[in-house]
């Protein structure tokens, strides 16, 4: 059932509090599917999709299509080597321990490329694209697809002071200190809109769009 502009999804179980959130599209049909990596077995579950082990305890969920076949592959980033492995597709060498994994589709080509974040010096770098800085320190990486051209967009969010700025396109503020930042479609019009969750007292705002409570202090959000 498609849900009301800015309505929230329906409430469902699956996983345990020690899995990581991996989300993606695992079986084509254009929808998120919930799913849950399990370090401590390297357990890979999509709700009502699939289930598979892939990777170990100190490794970081990244999936996306790696491939261009329009499904998102189970993937992970090792940091103590800089290893990428995606499973049934590849595996490489990207990064250094205190980098952030930001894989996303940022040629437009519909494949997901590697990409790193290292938080100290502000580097984003893209594999075999580009490298440039970009921020500062204590910024939050926010990637989405903010103008609609099938591109991801790198950008910040400043907790601080409620600052949004993505590279190369816009700067605003929207939220304050201590809310957690969740860009996304939220219209369905391939667009990324931009959200915060404030834990404290379990808000959705979304820009333009909505405000709604849902969840509480030690929840994580997910979109």
């Amino acid at each position: 059932m498609k849900r009301a502009e800015g309505e929230l999804p329906e409430v469902a179980y699956f996983g345990t509090s020690r899995d990581i959130i991996a989300s993606g599209d695992y079986n084509g049909d254009g929808t998120t599917d919930l799913a849950i990596f399990r370090p401590a077995t390297g357990l890979w579950a999509a709700r009502s999709v699939t289930r598979l082990y892939y990777g170990r305890g100190d490794d970081i969920p990244i999936p996306g299509d790696y491939d261009g076949d329009g499904l998102a592959d189970p993937g992970i980033y090792r940091g103590a080597t800089g290893l990428w492995a995606i499973r049934g597709v590849s595996r490489f060498y990207y990064g250094t321990e205190r980098d952030l994994p930001v894989p996303g589709d940022y040629d437009g080509n519909g494949t997901a490329l590697p990409a790193i974040f290292r938080p100290r010096v502000n580097l984003w770098a893209v594999r075999g694209l580009t490298r440039f800085y970009f921020g500062a320190y204590g910024d939050y990486p926010v990637m989405a697809d903010y103008d609609g051209d099938g591109v991801r967009e790198i950008g910040i969010f400043r907790p601080p002071v409620g600052l949004w700025a993505i590279h190369s396109f816009t700067r605003f503020y929207f939220g304050m200190v201590n809310d957690i930042p969740q860009p996304a479609d939220y219209r369905g019009d391939g667009t990324s809109g931009t959200a915060i969750y404030r834990p404290a007292s379990g808000l959705w705002a979304i820009r333009e769009l909505t405000r709604q409570y849902w969840g509480g202090l030690n929840n994580i959000p997910v979109n």
